[in-house]
């Protein structure tokens, strides 16, 4: 699936296998053909994900953000 992660100057897109967010209301993975919907990233708290490789990244999401399931597509706005 492709994660899409959109900041106001740039913008990358990868191809990953699962998303591992936290949210104010708990934690969540998020694999292919999730249900589509809209989730509010909690500040101060990681988001990681993993490639196709195997290789897991880590983002440390300072301010949260907003995160959109679509169809076997994350976009992960940041402010």
């Amino acid at each position: 699936m492709k994660l899409i992660i959109i900041k106001p100057l740039s913008q990358k897109e990868t191809e990953i296998s699962w998303a591992e967010i936290n949210t104010p209301d708990g934690n969540f993975v998020i694999q292919a053909e999730h249900a589509e919907t809209t989730f509010v990233l909690a500040p101060k708290k990681e988001f990681i994900y993993c490639f196709t490789t195997g290789k897991q990244e880590i983002l440390t999401l300072e301010t949260g953000g907003i995160l959109e399931v679509t169809d076997n597509k994350l976009i992960l706005l940041l402010g």
